[in-house]
């Protein structure tokens, strides 16, 4: 069994793709050192991970690779969160859907 770990940039939104057993499987892309990997979490891991992690994050994971050459989550360490700054929110504090720029 093949182990990594990697540290990255989460370069894709977290997608829940399944919540069948009534615990979600995501899938997202890690971006690191110019490679991109496709990641799955599952579990209760996953609650966490979805709640703490977004688009841009930071993130170290310890995984496995499967036969599929993905990596499967086995725990994560949320380094740095995204920045805001320069970015449009609504009333209520939320980002707007689309990526607008402040001129």
């Amino acid at each position: 069994m093949n182990t990594a770990i990697i540290t990255g940039k989460v370069d894709s939104d977290v997608k829940v793709i399944n919540t069948k057993n009534g615990t979600p499987f995501c899938r997202f892309t890690l971006l690191s050192d110019g490679r991109k990997f496709n990641c799955l979490i599952a579990g209760k891991k996953a609650f966490s991970f979805v709640y703490e992690v977004e688009l841009g994050s930071t993130i170290t994971i310890e995984s496995v690779i499967n036969d599929r050459n993905q990596l499967v989550v086995q725990k994560f360490k949320l380094l740095s969160p995204p920045n805001y700054f320069g970015q449009v929110f609504d009333y209520k504090g939320h980002r707007m859907p689309h990526k607008k720029v402040l001129f």
